[in-house]
């Protein structure tokens, strides 16, 4: 016996990606490609997406790894809140558990500046220092999506602080929650040029999966249809338009 299976699928124009994201030039497509593909280092673990214009750090020599944030939908109710709730409107990531996150910093180098004092008649010195920005992290133990109010109710295991609407949280680097957390994609150099559905690379059968990509650059795209970007990721962008973001 032969059965022929069809499977047909919708994906809401509500979400970010696809076409609309790219700011779209009379003059024809401008693009640039990196030389080489690289492995996704930060896959993740259940079916997943990949929009257009989602952003990538890639490392010739060490791998791509996908830029992931999302917005608080909600303030909490005080610092030591465990429970978050983050927006599930498409344009925020998905979060899933084993994630560690962490709230975006608005710069990821923090700079020091120490006033040594003179003696006699020589003057004072300044000197200046500078080190990676670190803040406190938690895992991701739950998640609950809320069709109804378009969020996702997160569980961590330790209180990563206060949170106000909008706020823009980011995956952290390391496999458990720290006090001394670094972001894990610092600096995001390339887009992810169209949408592209994952499977999972744990359970489901799956073993040894392995992500390769390829991403693009010297693309422009709305700012308004991308993830939530933080001030770190908006430092980098090379574009003068306000509303439009260009690596």
């Amino acid at each position: 016996m032969v059965t022929n299976l069809a499977f047909f699928f919708e994906t809401s124009r509500k979400v970010r990606g696809g076409k609309f994201v790219w700011v779209k030039d009379g003059n024809g497509e401008q693009r640039g490609n990196v030389l080489l593909g690289g492995t996704i280092l930060n896959p993740n673990k259940g079916f997943g997406k990949l929009y257009a214009a989602q952003l990538v750090q890639y490392d010739m020599q060490g791998g791509c790894l996908i830029f992931r944030s999302f917005a608080a939908n909600n303030a909490t109710a005080q610092a030591s809140d465990t429970v978050i709730y983050l927006k599930g409107d498409g344009y925020s990531d998905a979060p899933e558990v084993g994630m560690v996150i962490m709230k975006a910093p608005d710069a990821v180098t923090v700079k020091t500046m120490t006033v040594v004092a003179g003696s006699g008649s020589d003057p004072d010195t300044v000197t200046e220092s500078f080190a990676d920005y670190t803040g406190q992290s938690g895992k991701i133990t739950a998640v609950e999506y809320d069709e109804a109010n378009a969020r996702f109710k997160v569980t961590l295991d330790t209180a990563i602080g206060a949170l106000a609407v909008g706020d823009v949280l980011v995956e952290a680097q390391g496999t458990a929650a720290s006090a001394s957390a670094k972001v894990l994609v610092p600096k995001p150099n390339t887009f992810i040029e169209k949408d592209e559905e994952l499977l999972p690379t744990e359970g489901y059968g799956f073993q040894n999966a392995n992500y390769s990509i390829s991403t693009v650059y010297n693309k422009q795209a709305f700012i308004a249809r991308m993830q939530p970007l933080p001030k770190y990721v908006l430092a980098l962008n090379k574009s003068l338009i306000d509303g439009i973001f260009w690596i």
